[in-house]
């Protein structure tokens, strides 16, 4: 009976101090989980960056120092973009005050795209020396127009008629030929009147059709051709759409021929033009999109190559990169396909209420990456203030997805304009008051 006692005795007080400890755990756990703040970051420039440029004659001049902002929003996390070769190399000393945050992103690609790979070692060699950079940033990683399709573009003015020659690696029969009208944000470089030639030896050209492309984006036209060998085709184009005031150019999207229903690959075809805006070749035409990475700071392989040296003293330091949301497209994969994350900004306000449908277009596009949404706090593209309701639906949503899951973080832009009492920089700073303490 004692021994019975003893050990209901001794289940008591271990059942007491498992409780003890349970409470113990529960009362720290709070403590220990991450809070919104955590989650939310200012995108900082060196200060004044904007008096010149967007805030010129609009609302006086700024003069907060990045660290400042940080706190002033209050907050402990920054993107630091270099901006306009500002700061220049080191970044030693320069990097001083950002010692006392918690995290901090470096740019590896500053703003505009600029990127060197004297500036790139630097910043590997300043996280070696600093545990508190968690992440780098490539910012406007994606040249402005990479989203619009692959054109080949003559140049403007240009002198008609204008000709596309396209050879084969050897004698071809076709009896259709596509052409495909541009797809020119402006409108312009629209083709009009054309006619086909065909050689047989690449030196004497016989005209086969003519016909005249209507004046739509992305409309085609089918040519039917003699069944004939050819070891060259010429399109000659002898007048264009645009009118006087506009670029009086031509392009094409692409070109295709078809013997019977079987598409004839074109991959290996030479592709030569009498005319050719800049980086608007006219290889384009033959060119699968989808095969083509878009124009960028780095190439795909260049940028493989740059994960590999971002293992500093064991630690693997994540790459983050800057999207648009228009430039959410599928020729986007050959490089997002090398990055950690995925930061999604909307440039033009009037489009935030497209936000939720293009943060699910990038969740398919690249499955699994983390996403951190930007929020701008003023008006970039007509530089002006940003309607408050804007910038209240921006943060709310983006405070629903990080909820949720959806998103990593959210990150708002930007330190250079934290000193000058805009409106939305006040709202987000008691929205952060407000939220930042908040479990997640």
């Amino acid at each position: 009976m004692k021994t019975l006692l003893a050990d209901i005795a001794a289940s008591i007080v271990f059942i007491q101090l498992a409780l003890a400890m349970a409470t113990d755990l529960h009362a720290q756990s709070p403590d220990q989980q991450p809070r919104v703040r955590d989650r939310l970051w200012l995108w900082t420039h060196p200060a004044g960056c904007y008096n010149n440029d967007f805030i010129k004659n609009r609302l006086g001049k700024s003069s907060i120092e990045p660290v400042d902002a940080v706190h002033y929003m209050g907050l402990r996390n920054a993107y630091f973009i270099r901006y306009k070769d500002v700061p220049e190399l080191p970044f030693d000393s320069y990097y001083v005050p950002f010692k006392e945050l918690d995290q901090v992103t470096w740019s590896l690609t500053g703003a505009s795209g600029v990127t060197s790979t004297e500036e790139r070692e630097h910043v590997l060699q300043l996280a070696a020396g600093n545990k508190n950079i968690t992440n780098f940033i490539m910012d406007d990683f994606f040249q402005h127009t990479c989203h619009l399709p692959l054109h080949w573009l003559a140049a403007e003015e240009a002198a008609f008629p204008v000709s596309l020659t396209l050879g084969p690696d050897r004698s071809t029969v076709a009896d259709q030929l596509r052409l495909v009208q541009s797809d020119w944000h402006t409108k312009d470089f629209r083709t009009k009147e054309y006619v086909v030639e065909t050689s047989p030896d690449g030196d004497s050209f016989v005209q086969v059709a003519s016909g005249e492309l209507p004046n739509e984006a992305d409309a085609s036209q089918d040519v039917n051709l003699p069944k004939d060998p050819f070891v060259a085709i010429r399109i000659r184009i002898l007048s264009t759409h645009d009118e006087d005031e506009s670029i009086t150019s031509c392009g094409l999207q692409r070109v295709e021929l078809y013997q019977g229903t079987r598409r004839i690959a074109t991959d290996g075809w030479q592709a030569d033009a009498s005319s050719v805006y800049l980086h608007h070749a006219a290889r384009h035409v033959l060119l699968d999109p989808a095969t083509v990475p878009m124009p960028a700071s780095l190439t795909p392989e260049q940028l493989r190559q740059l994960r590999t040296q971002l293992v500093i003293d064991g630690r693997r330091i994540p790459l983050h990169v800057v999207v648009y949301s228009h430039q959410v497209v599928p020729r986007a994969v050959h490089h997002l396909r090398h990055v950690d994350a995925i930061t999604l900004w909307t440039w033009v306000p009037k489009i935030l209420k497209d936000l939720e449908k293009n943060l699910a277009k990038l969740e398919e596009l690249a499955p699994g990456k983390d996403i951190i949404l930007g929020c701008y706090m003023y008006d970039f593209y007509d530089k002006k203030t940003i309607p408050l309701d804007l910038m209240k639906q921006q943060t709310e949503l983006g405070y629903q997805w990080l909820r949720e899951g959806r998103i990593k973080g959210m990150i708002f832009l930007a330190s250079p304009i934290c000193d000058l009492d805009l409106e939305a920089v006040e709202w987000t700073r008691q929205w952060i008051a407000r939220r930042g303490d908040q479990p997640l």
